[in-house]
């Protein structure tokens, strides 16, 4: 009986470690951590600056060559260097991609309020 419950007990702390794993903040491939930037085109034109911290947070700008106005960046990226991005404070626009080892940067960008799409490119500065 009591190997039954240590055995138990030793299932539950190894399910609760691995759970919570992701939830601890490890950190990312030090390749992807710094200060990207890039350009963006398709139905809006401008350019973008993101920083990625060693947790994998992610936060830039986005300013429009057309209106000159500026948008928040925020998001995540994983250690295989994808990105997944709100800009400003609405998830109705995303800024999705890959970030790669060889330092460039390509993507994806949709705004579905306005009904605006294209593509991105940068790298690592």
């Amino acid at each position: 009986m009591k190997k039954l419950f240590f055995l138990g007990l030793l299932a539950m702390t190894c399910i609760n470690i691995s759970c919570s794993k992701d939830e601890d903040g490890e950190e990312i491939s030090a390749h992807l951590v710094g200060n990207w930037s890039g350009t963006y085109d398709g139905d809006d034109e401008g350019v973008w600056t993101v920083t990625v911290s060693r947790s994998g947070n992610v936060t830039g700008t986005a300013t429009s060559l057309f209106s000159s106005d500026s948008a928040d960046i925020t998001g995540r990226v994983s250690d295989s260097g994808t990105l997944s991005a709100t800009i400003g404070n609405s998830e109705n626009r995303e800024f999705i991609g890959q970030l790669e080892e060889d330092n460039e940067a390509m993507g994806t960008w949709v705004d579905t309020v306005r009904d605006y799409d294209g593509t991105w490119v940068g790298s690592k500065n």
